[in-house]
């Protein structure tokens, strides 16, 4: 079983989609979700063993742009990882535990997420 979990919404998600390839951000997008946080989180050799938590990530429109929501598991921190899909090509916003960070490119939103899930890794105690 993988760490991540994807919630499906059959009502929201076409429509989040569309949007994202109205702003040229879909292609983005689908490298985030379908390449780079499964290649993140295998490489983090605490979540290869993953059968007992998980993050689920849903799509979310709650603020001006696109958010990949990433739902974490209960005592880990941060408690939620968002990242929205700004306008401009290739930028990328994370908010997380009243942060907020803008970032260029896919190799620095790798580097960015790779800290937040390490320093929570460090704090957190699975049951």
């Amino acid at each position: 079983m993988s760490p991540l979990y994807f919630v499906p919404n059959s009502i929201s998600d076409p429509t989040f989609e569309s949007y994202l390839r109205d702003i040229h951000r879909y292609s983005d997008y689908q490298t985030v979700k379908e390449v780079l946080l499964p290649k993140l989180f295998e490489s983090i050799e605490h979540f290869l063993d993953a059968r007992h938590f998980r993050f689920a990530c849903s799509n979310r429109f709650e603020g001006r742009f696109p958010t990949l929501h990433i739902q974490c598991p209960v005592g880990f921190v941060p408690d939620v990882i968002a990242i929205e899909f700004l306008v401009q090509t290739e930028v990328f916003c994370i908010k997380q535990s009243g942060q907020e960070f803008k970032l260029q490119g896919l190799d620095n939103l790798t580097h960015h997420l790779r800290v937040i899930l390490v320093m929570g890794l460090a704090h957190w105690h699975p049951k």
